[in-house]
């Protein structure tokens, strides 16, 4: 519950830099219709929809559509960053953090062109917030740090607050939690001219959730502030802040085992989470009763409310809560003694895990990747800004030495484009020796780790647990013992024999011992041999090569692999591996439904991301053939 419970609440933060209006909802509706489509009707539609955002979010969003629409129209810069800051906060409540960007970005834009300091300071706000809801926590942070400089030096204590907030959050998620804490208690203390408003429930609780996860743990005040931003919500009517309060609430007495106190916490959460079309929170609340009825003993209904949140969650590919309804539905198996279904249900967690695993180091590679393009951005307006001011100067200068000046223009004009032409194939190399480093440390740091963390689990655990599995069976012939405890005796040898199985299977998932101790072609063929629609060719030399081109290959062949399962519909899958003096090709072919390259290349999926980082970091050439109902064949080429 914690891990979802803390990823939730960076949402409470969608309330972006807005200013509310006095006028009440009937009021507004009473005079719209007789206003004419121009700016006082922009304002008029963010107003309305900020009366609806907090219970009715997607008649808000109705309202703000307008408004941007009618900004776009007019040419209204204020009206569409208005429009922008109010919109995307509904789409951060809704987990839309991908066109919460794409908005925000193109808000920023228009407040550069507008050239307004304010408004940009808040759109970079907002771009921050997306990034650190996509947990790409280090471009972030870079915006956050543009932001807080102006706020301190305008004394602006609303937005000085909300950013603190803001970093609360951020090392929160970072699970550094006495720093959070004391972003938190500094942004607390800037409320003191705005008591009971939403932003200082939306701190309290995000504090009170800090004071309970930090260590040592602080009940008392987690549950003071949670009591304190409770009723804040209420008295505004804000159903999504009452109802993450609520869940909150629900997981402090969960921590403590009192699921009789947590149960109607988790049952009024959910009514609101139902109301305001929170899904995420739906799962959260709904699998809090299913745990509150695991602890009564009524597996039925628990696994009734299980399944019910793994379709939610499933059609909505909330991935972490896949992963949590599997181990729920793992543990509730256990409880049965139906260890068949145990296993089936761990296999399916660990699958969904490694799929978490891989999307995070892609989030992390992204993060350095747009940090990097930032930087390298900057540095290219920083040029463009001196070469203007020469520009100037010359100009100046020309205006009194012209026949001089012009020759020495010239000259000068063609040093300076040599030049730039030369500083531009310097930013290249960089960036691709750069990208090319990045890539290859993040493979290396992963192999490594894949390799401890196998090497740990097969030699360490899995050695203990086979001596145990030794002395329980020499025990056996020589104790005595009930004939009733006899069923459970060997019950007790099953489940261990499954456990050394299960272990080895997750050792042997991190990194195969047949690829670290026989090569590539034993490896591919021991996979193949589980697969019954996967066909393995073989073809060149069986020799060894270097350990970090074996790693890479046998990654991409599994990442091919599990494409071609996962999304073909195949029937046939052949992969076929040539090793020769200087080259390693692998191709993978299907005669599944296939695709268009173009498009997939175009939306830049995770998958094949993955695969052209890793192919690239080591010099190599992908090639994809395929079309729409035609298959799909892949070829992989390194020359050394």
């Amino acid at each position: 519950m914690k891990k979802y419970l803390v990823c939730l609440l960076t949402t409470c933060l969608g309330y972006q830099l807005i200013a509310q209006t006095p006028m009440n909802l009937d009021s507004l509706l009473g005079v719209m219709p007789g206003v004419a489509q121009d700016t006082t009707a922009v304002e008029l539609y963010i107003q309305i929809g900020q009366q609806y955002e907090t219970n009715q979010p997607l008649i808000a969003q109705q309202y703000y559509k307008k408004a941007g629409e009618l900004s776009t129209e007019l040419e209204y810069p204020l009206g569409f960053c208005k429009y922008a800051a109010n919109y995307t906060a509904v789409l951060n409540m809704q987990g839309q953090y991908d066109s919460s960007l794409i908005i925000n970005l193109k808000a920023l834009q228009v407040a550069e062109e507008w050239n307004d300091k304010m408004w940009i300071t808040k759109m970079r706000f907002n771009v921050g917030n997306c990034y650190n809801y996509k947990l790409q926590y280090e471009t972030a942070l870079a915006y956050y740090q543009q932001v807080i400089p102006y706020f301190e030096e305008v004394g602006n204590k609303p937005y000085l607050a909300l950013i603190y907030d803001v970093m609360q959050v951020l090392y929160q998620n970072l699970r550094q939690y006495p720093k959070a804490i004391a972003y938190g208690e500094k942004s607390i203390a800037l409320f003191d001219d705005d008591p009971g408003s939403n932003a200082l429930g939306n701190t309290l609780l995000n504090l009170s959730v800090n004071y309970l996860y930090n260590i040592p743990s602080q009940p008392e005040k987690a549950m003071k502030g949670f009591d304190e931003a409770l009723q804040i919500a209420r008295d505004n009517q804000n159903l999504y802040l009452e109802s993450m309060v609520l869940l909150n609430i629900a997981d402090l007495h969960y921590r403590h085992h009192d699921m009789d106190k947590a149960r109607p916490y988790y049952e009024q959460a959910l009514v609101l989470q139902k109301e305001t079309d929170d899904r995420e929170g739906i799962c959260i609340a709904s699998r809090g009763l299913a745990y509150y009825e695991l602890y009564r003993d009524n597996y039925d209904e628990a696994e009734r409310l299980i399944l019910d949140v793994l379709a939610i969650a499933t059609e909505n590919n909330f991935l972490k809560e896949i992963v949590e309804c599997y181990a729920s539905l793992s543990e509730l198996a256990l409880a049965k003694r139906d260890f068949l279904q145990y296993r089936h249900f761990l296999q399916r967690k660990d699958s969904v895990q490694t799929i978490i695993l891989n999307d995070e180091l892609t989030r992390a590679t992204q993060d350095k990747e747009t940090k990097y393009e930032t930087e390298r951005k900057e540095l290219k307006l920083i040029a463009l800004e001196k070469q203007r001011k020469l520009g100037i100067a010359f100009t100046v200068i020309g205006a009194i030495f012209s026949i001089l000046l012009i020759v020495i223009l010239v000259f000068r004009q063609r040093v300076i484009s040599h030049k730039k032409v030369l500083a531009e194939e310097m930013i290249k190399r960089l960036e691709q020796e750069k990208q090319l480093t990045a890539s290859q440390a993040l493979m290396e740091g992963e192999n490594a780790e894949r390799k401890r963390l196998a090497r740990d689990l097969h030699d360490g655990l899995g050695g203990m647990l086979s001596v145990v599995k030794l002395n329980l069976n020499n025990m056996k012939g020589n104790i005595i013992m009930p004939e009733a405890d006899v069923p459970a005796f060997h019950n007790a040898l099953e489940m261990l024999d499954g456990s050394i199985r299960e272990l080895r299977r997750v050792a042997h998932n991190l990194m195969p011992e047949t690829l670290l101790r026989y090569g590539l072609k034993p490896a591919f063929a021991d996979f193949c041999h589980n697969v019954d629609i996967v066909k393995f060719h073989f073809f060149g030399d069986d020799r060894r090569i270097d350990e970090k081109f074996e790693v890479a290959v046998y990654r991409i062949f599994l990442e091919l692999v599990n494409n071609a399962l996962k999304h073909a519909a195949a029937e046939q899958i052949n992969v076929q591996l040539i090793i020769e003096d200087s080259r390693i090709n692998l191709v993978v072919q299907d005669n599944g439904k296939g695709f268009d390259p173009a498009l997939v290349d175009q939306a830049k999926t995770t998958g094949l991301s993955s695969i052209r980082s890793r192919v690239e970091s080591l010099n190599g050439q992908l090639e994809i053939y395929s079309a729409p109902a035609k298959g799909t064949e892949v070829q992989v080429e390194f020359r050394f």
